[in-house]
C-alpha cells in the first residue's frame, strides 16, 4: 500500500537529514535526551526555513543556540576536521586590536587557524539596555534587493510580488532568525561560499530517574561533524538530575535554485501558456492559442493568429490588483505593477476585461496563470475608442467614469476655494487618498462587491466635505445644519435649481441604509431608489452613482465658477 507524504508526521521522506542519518546511541539515558528535534533540522540541503541564528534558556528543559558563518566552499573539510566547537567564535563578528599591533575587523577570521571564515550574521546584545540587534552581511540583502518588511526582510520576484526571505523574532531573553534555504543556496552558488552552520544545545530533565553511566558519540559525514553525550548531573546545572548536550557543525552547500533574481527570471526561458481567444463554431469547442510572441502574427504575417486577437476575462481577474493600492495601479486602460511591469486592458460591451493576446505574453510567467484562471469565451464588442485607436490610428478616448469623478472632485475642490477661502471638498488623509485612487468598482456581480466602491465614494465625497469654510461664508449655520445642508443653501444661494447636493445625500442614506455600512432592513429598498440604482447589477449600479457624481461635482463647479463673489442670503 503506497501512502502519501504527509509533512510533519515522518522523517523517512525527503532530503537526509542527521536525525536520519545518526541512531539513537544505546544505553540507559532516558529518551528525552536526545536531541532528535535538533537533528532532524540538520540537512546540508534544505528546501524550506533554514535558522541562522538562535538563542534561549529555559531552566526547566533545554537551552542553547546557533549560529551561522560563511566559508570559501574549498574550505570545508578543514572547518569539519577542526572539532565540533564553533569556530570563528572570537573573530568573526568581533572587531579587535591585537597586542601586536594587527587591527581585525570581524569580517573574516584572521586567528585560531581559522582562515577562510566570513561574517555572514549575528545577534548582538546590547547589556539589556535595549533590545537585541539583528545584522547580516548587506551582500545577501543586495543580491535578494531586498527589503524591511514586517517580522523580517522580504523581496520582490519577477511578477512584483513579495517573497519572504528573513523572519526575524526577538526579544530580551531569546532570538530566532530563520532564512528561506532555497535562496539562501542560490547566494552561495553564485558567491562561490558555503554556509557553516553551527549548534549548541543543552537537554534537562528534573524528574527523578535511574542511574545511568555516561554515554558518549559522534558522528561524521563529509558535509558535518556532530559530539553529543548524556550524563547524570552533579549540582552543576540547578535542579537537574541529569542532561544531554549535542554540540556541532554542518555545511549548507549552493546549488541554483528555482527562485533565483528578478533579472535571472526575466531572461530565463518561460513557459507560455494557451488562452481560450474563441469559440469554434461547428463544434462548439474552445480555440486556444499560446500568447508566446514568436509563434504569433503581426500586419505583415498572416500565416500565424495575430498578436492582437483580443483575449476577455471576467472581471473578478483585477481582484488581486484592486486589493493591493501601494503595488499595484489600476486604471480603465491599463495596470501598473510598481516600476515592474504594466498591461494595457479595456473593458468591452459585456463588462469583459479585453487583453491582446501578444500582450499577455509579456507577463511573468507566474502572472499569465492567474489571467488564465479567469478567461473566459469572448463576448460582447470591443470598447470603441480602444478599436478606433489601435486599429484606426486615431486620437480618441475611451470611457474613465472613475477618472472622471477624480477630475471632478479636485475642479469643484478648486472652485469653492476661490469662492470660499479654502476648499469644500478637502484633501483627504492618506488611508483615504489611498483608496480613492485605487477606487476601481466592483469586480464582481455579488451584491456585497458593491459595498467597499460605496464606503470610499462616501468618505470621499461626504465625509470629505468641509463646513467650516461652508458657515463662514453663509454667516453661520442653522441647529443640526451640516455639510450637505449648507452646501444646498449655498447652492440655492448660487441659482441652482437642481437640487444638486441631492445626489450627495442620496450617498450617505444608502451608506446608511441599504446595508453598505450597517444591516439592511426595510429602508434599504428606498435608499436605492433614492440613489437610482434598484435593481442594477453592482457593476451597472457602481457606474450609475460614480457618473451621476461627477455631474453633480462638475455643476457645483459651473455654478460657483459663474457666480458673484457674495451670495444672496
Amino acid at each position: 500500500m503506497h501512502i502519501p507524504s504527509t509533512p510533519g508526521y515522518e522523517v523517512h521522506d525527503g532530503p537526509p537529514s542527521l536525525g536520519r542519518l545518526w541512531a539513537r546511541p544505546d544505553g540507559d539515558y532516558p529518551a528525552g535526551l536526545w536531541p532528535r528535534t535538533e537533528l532532524l533540522r540538520v540537512c546540508h540541503d534544505p528546501t524550506g526555513w533554514l535558522t541562522i541564528e538562535e538563542h534561549f534558556h529555559r531552566s526547566d528543559d533545554m537551552y542553547g543556540g546557533t549560529h551561522s558563518v560563511l566559508i570559501d566552499a574549498g574550505f570545508r573539510e578543514h572547518v569539519l576536521q577542526s572539532g565540533t566547537h564553533w569556530s570563528g567564535r572570537s573573530d568573526v563578528g568581533k572587531v579587535e586590536l591585537w597586542s601586536d599591533g594587527t587591527f581585525s575587523d570581524g569580517l573574516t577570521a584572521s586567528r585560531d587557524g581559522d582562515d577562510g571564515l566570513m561574517f555572514f550574521a549575528a545577534v548582538r546584545e546590547h547589556h539589556r539596555f535595549v533590545l537585541p540587534t539583528f545584522e547580516i552581511t548587506p551582500t545577501f540583502l543586495w543580491y535578494w534587493d531586498a527589503f524591511p518588511s514586517e517580522g523580517g526582510w522580504s523581496y520582490l520576484d519577477s511578477a512584483g510580488r513579495s517573497v519572504e526571505l528573513i523572519r526575524i523574532a526577538i526579544s530580551m531573553d531569546e532570538w530566532k532568525v530563520d532564512v528561506s534555504a532555497l535562496e539562501m543556496r542560490t547566494f552561495l552558488a553564485a558567491s562561490g561560499r558555503e554556509l557553516l552552520v553551527q549548534m549548541d544545545y543543552t537537554i534537562l530533565t528534573t524528574v527523578e530517574i535511574d542511574q545511568f553511566e555516561r554515554v558518549d558519540d559522534n558522528h561524521r559525514t563529509t558535509w558535518s561533524n556532530f559530539d553529543w553525550f548524556a550524563i547524570m548531573d552533579d549540582g552543576f546545572i540547578g535542579d537537574a538530575s541529569a542532561f544531554s548536550n549535542v554540540m556541532g557543525k554542518y555545511v549548507v552547500e549552493g546549488t541554483v535554485t528555482a527562485r533565483v533574481r528578478r533579472i535571472e527570471a526575466r531572461n530565463a526561458d518561460k513557459n507560455y501558456v494557451e488562452y481560450v481567444y474563441a469559440v469554434d463554431p461547428g463544434t462548439g469547442d474552445m480555440r486556444r492559442h499560446t500568447c508566446n510572441p514568436r509563434l504569433l502574427g503581426d500586419h505583415a504575417d498572416n500565416s500565424r493568429l495575430h498578436s492582437m486577437t483580443p483575449v476577455y476575462f471576467s472581471r473578478e481577474v483585477l481582484n488581486r490588483y484592486a486589493s493591493e493600492p501601494s503595488r499595484y495601479k489600476v486604471t480603465a486602460s491599463r495596470i501598473w505593477c510598481l516600476d515592474l511591469w504594466g498591461l494595457d486592458i479595456s473593458t468591452n460591451t459585456a463588462g469583459l476585461i479585453e487583453v491582446y493576446l501578444g500582450e499577455l505574453g509579456a507577463l511573468p510567467e507566474g502572472e499569465q496563470a492567474h489571467w488564465l484562471a479567469h478567461n473566459i469565451p469572448p463576448e460582447g464588442e470591443m470598447d470603441e475608442g480602444r478599436f478606433r485607436r489601435d486599429f484606426l490610428n486615431q486620437s480618441v478616448g475611451s470611457p474613465d467614469p472613475v477618472g472622471d469623478l477624480r477630475r471632478a472632485r479636485r475642479r469643484a475642490a478648486e472652485a469653492t476655494s476661490a469662492l470660499l477661502g479654502a476648499p469644500l471638498w478637502r484633501g483627504l488623509d492618506s488611508q483615504a487618498a489611498t483608496e480613492f485612487e485605487a477606487l476601481l468598482g466592483p469586480t464582481s456581480n455579488d451584491p456585497s462587491a458593491l459595498t467597499a466602491p460605496t464606503i470610499t465614494l462616501t468618505k470621499s465625497l461626504v465625509d470629505g466635505m468641509d463646513p467650516a469654510p461652508l458657515k463662514k461664508f453663509l454667516g453661520g449655520s442653522e441647529p443640526g445644519e451640516k455639510s450637505i445642508a449648507l452646501l444646498r443653501r449655498l447652492l440655492s444661494s448660487l441659482g441652482d435649481t437642481e437640487d444638486t447636493a441631492e445626489v450627495f445625500a442620496a450617498l450617505q442614506a444608502f451608506r446608511s441604509a441599504g446595508g453598505v455600512a450597517h444591516l439592511g432592513g426595510s429602508k434599504a429598498d428606498a435608499a436605492s431608489a433614492r440613489l437610482g440604482i434598484d435593481g442594477m447589477s453592482p457593476l451597472e449600479a457602481f457606474a450609475h452613482m460614480t457618473v451621476r457624481l461627477a455631474n453633480a461635482l462638475n455643476h457645483v463647479a459651473d455654478l460657483v465658477e459663474a457666480s458673484p463673489r457674495q451670495p444672496e442670503v
